[in-house]
């Protein structure tokens, strides 16, 4: 197979193996997301007959659901990419500062990334019980009875209880990005900004943060992506429930999809989806080739 290859030849013989199985199990159901998109596909039972850009048109027309899912989507966005990301970076600098127990700290932050997501998912619908949850008979022990409450079951509360698990799972993969990120940071370059007076906040914000810059990007290019594509939790927990508390952009797709079988109307949502994480990451790819100029040019 390789005697008398050329490097090219050897190249794509060796990368074959993986490009099938990722056209196959990637390129071509994108693909027919794209292609269903544009029609009014309910099921494999019936054929699909193309509606052009009609879904599309019933996504931006007002969707009353689907509008209350991107308002939860957005919420959900901002613990998930701005108080999950300034945690994380706030807990990774004082990490970095060589505690005692450091390494402790970091196992503990870094845990919940190694439980499985339905582990943690029972362990906390456990902990949100009304009856024999830990919170509630927490708070009954210190005579705040009053305060207990229906955690999953309450309107106004059930999305922040499911925030609150995946802030607390997602938390320290933040923390060993940001830790990695400054582990690069040149100790002279901290040590001269203290003896010019710049220390504390001042070190932070005129030296820290500016040198993070490549490392606090990808933290909130991962947490939009995730915000964005969040499900598991959320559908392990409530299904999108009570009401539509819970409902997501992307569990509204599963409904659908899948429950309310309009392939071609969840096909148009995923597509939109798509379409942003795409954006999100040219963006982010164009600031990271700009910084790396810059530090070029130093």
């Amino acid at each position: 197979m390789w005697t008398g290859r050329s490097t090219a030849g050897k190249f794509w013989i060796a990368v074959a193996p993986a490009l099938i199985l990722y056209t196959v199990f990637t390129v071509y159901p994108m693909g027919q997301v794209i292609v269903a998109s544009f029609t009014d596909a309910r099921g494999f039972n019936r054929a699909w007959d193309f509606v052009g850009a009609d879904n599309f048109v019933r996504i931006f027309s007002g969707d009353p659901v689907l509008m209350e899912a991107i308002g939860n989507t957005a919420i959900y966005g901002f613990f998930k990419i701005i108080v999950q990301t300034i945690l994380a970076f706030l807990i990774a600098v004082l990490l970095h500062r060589q505690l005692r127990l450091g390494n402790i700290y970091r196992a503990i932050f870094f845990a919940p990334m190694v439980i499985s997501p339905v582990a943690i998912v029972f362990t906390w619908s456990f902990m949100y019980d009304p009856t024999t949850g830990t919170f509630n008979t927490l708070l009954r022990s210190i005579g705040l009875g009053g305060l207990a409450q229906d955690w999953l079951g309450n309107y106004d509360l059930a999305l922040y209880s499911v925030i609150l698990v995946d802030l607390w799972s997602g938390l320290g993969f933040n923390v060993v990005i940001f830790l990695a990120g400054l582990s690069t940071i040149p100790g002279e370059i901290l040590e001269a900004a203290k003896v010019d007076g710049a220390r504390g906040w001042k070190a932070m914000r005129f030296i820290t943060i500016p040198l993070m810059i490549p490392s606090i990007g990808l933290v909130l290019v991962l947490s939009i992506n995730g915000a964005l594509r969040a499900f598991d939790t959320v559908y392990l927990m409530t299904r999108g429930g009570p009401g539509n508390s819970t409902q997501l952009f992307m569990t509204q797709v599963f409904q659908e999809g899948l429950v309310n079988n309009n392939f071609g109307y969840a096909s148009a949502m995923a597509v939109l989806v798509l379409i942003v994480l795409i954006a999100i990451a040219a963006v982010q790819n164009r600031l990271n080739n700009r910084v790396a100029a810059e530090e070029g040019n130093r």
